[in-house]
């Protein structure tokens, strides 16, 4: 009788413990939001920076952008190239993607496309070759920079 008084007694502790534990770790989560939105010094841009945990929820992926020769009215030109999956659209038609500025930081930049060449987007503007940009996600960054969602 005596033992089944203490077992009852350290259960209801242990559990008094483990509620407590649980309410601040969500407190401590709850206070970092997944996105924040920074503007960008001397520009109309904004700067889309995730904590780690949101760019492993989104599973997030980039691509370097590359050069490739074209052919332009009978010379050879060398452009910039991006995957398909990293255009975006906006409402009046503008054709953007999202670079990498640092590390879980991302930035909108617009780019003029010369043709789209299956899954590859030829460009006459946009970042330099060499520079990340966001293939899987970058819909859900614009969301992130126009407030989608936001609360």
């Amino acid at each position: 009788m005596r033992a089944s008084r203490w077992a009852a007694a350290l259960l209801v502790i242990g559990g008094l413990a483990l509620t407590g534990c649980t309410k601040s770790e969500a407190a401590a989560g709850a206070a970092e939001k997944p996105a924040k939105v920074e503007a960008v010094a001397g520009t109309d841009a904004k700067k889309v920076v995730l904590t780690e945990q949101a760019v492993t929820r989104l599973g997030l992926q980039t691509a370097a952008v590359a050069e490739k020769s074209v052919a332009t009215g009978g010379t050879t030109a060398t452009r910039t190239t991006v995957p398909y999956s990293a255009l975006l659209y906006d409402a009046k038609g503008d054709t953007w993607v999202f670079e990498e500025v640092a590390p879980r930081s991302y930035l909108r930049t617009k780019i003029a496309v010369e043709i789209v060449d299956g899954e590859t987007v030829v460009m006459t503007d946009g970042p330099a070759a060499g520079t990340s940009v966001v293939t899987v996600g970058a819909a859900v960054l614009y969301g992130a920079e126009l407030g989608t969602g936001a609360k």
